[in-house]
């Protein structure tokens, strides 16, 4: 973590410049084995630029193929509104950022549009061991991975944004995959978790809401913070590494998608946050079953 470049707490917020991070690599042609060792291994994010080449989805899905297809599904959202699908496309297309559109976020595909999952490729090499898609024995983990595994949607509008700075649930990996329009990222490696002020259980909630002008009398070592930001364009896969802190900002009317992955590269920091809580009884037979579990599935790999 650099502390090259600080903010007073006194300044303004528009004179906010964070710390910068390293530039994410963006890759072509890379294989599932390179992709591995290079990226998901040593928990380093890159952005994919070819892996979606294929995909129907890219000339099909677009806001108004939402309204068309599906003008009186209802969508709901995190705070509980509704709307019908062709009036939230029209707030989607109207949005801009002084007025941003519902974020209809995290809805999976094979739930909400089944018929679609044919314009997608949901096994991506990249993807791949994903063990969250597997069967476990603990309910609670394996509902959790279950849903985590999934294909999800994501449809929002210019100046929309994700409500939260975060890291996936369970320290879990995590693809984004953008379908359409553009939109803005913004990183944090897990060097700098000190400086987001984690909060819950397990702490992966940042309570820094406006990243671009965060208040720094309240938060001051997020100026600290080495932030890299960069746009995903359509076509374009995301991988955010495990415990890595990331949200965004919508440039343009936005299709993304998402999955969560768990295997060898990200087992040790989802075995922690297993083990986080409960009594020292408890935590022994956690991570005896996640030892386990970990042998099994890499057997299972093997054989495959």
């Amino acid at each position: 973590m650099s502390l090259s470049t600080t903010v007073s707490a006194k300044e303004s917020a528009s004179a906010f410049r964070p710390a910068q991070g390293p530039p994410i690599e963006r890759r072509a042609k890379l294989s599932a084995e390179d992709f591995f060792r290079e990226y998901a291994v040593q928990n380093r994010p890159v952005v994919i630029t070819d892996a979606m080449k294929d995909w129907p989805a890219l000339s099909k899905w677009t806001p108004q193929f939402f309204a068309d297809a599906y003008p009186e599904k209802t969508v709901k959202f995190r705070d509980k509104s509704e709307l019908p699908m062709s009036t939230f496309i029209k707030k989607v297309q109207n949005s801009t950022p002084e007025s941003p559109a519902p974020y209809w976020t995290n809805a999976p595909v094979l739930e909400h549009f089944p018929e679609l999952m044919a314009d997608i490729h949901a096994d991506l090499p990249c993807f791949k061991p994903n063990w969250a898609g597997r069967h476990f024995l603990h309910p609670g983990m394996r509902s959790t991975l279950k849903r985590g595994a999934m294909i999800e949607i994501y449809i929002g509008g210019n100046g929309g944004a994700f409500p939260v700075v975060h890291w996936d649930g369970l320290s879990t990996h995590a693809f984004l995959m953008q379908v359409y329009g553009r939109k803005r990222y913004y990183v944090w490696s897990p060097e700098d978790s000190a400086c987001m002020y984690p909060h819950g259980e397990p702490p992966n909630l940042s309570p820094v809401r406006d990243v671009e002008n965060p208040d720094l009398e309240k938060y001051p070592l997020f100026a600290k913070a080495c932030l890299t930001t960069f746009v995903l364009e359509p076509g374009e896969v995301l991988f955010v590494p495990s415990r890595w802190w990331h949200t965004a900002k919508m440039l343009t009317p936005s299709i993304t998608l998402s999955i969560n992955t768990l295997n060898t590269s990200n087992w040790k920091n989802f075995t922690e946050d297993m083990t986080r809580n409960g009594g020292k009884a408890a935590k022994l037979v956690k991570g005896a079953y996640l030892a386990s579990s970990r042998l099994w599935n890499q057997l299972r790999d093997i054989a495959s």
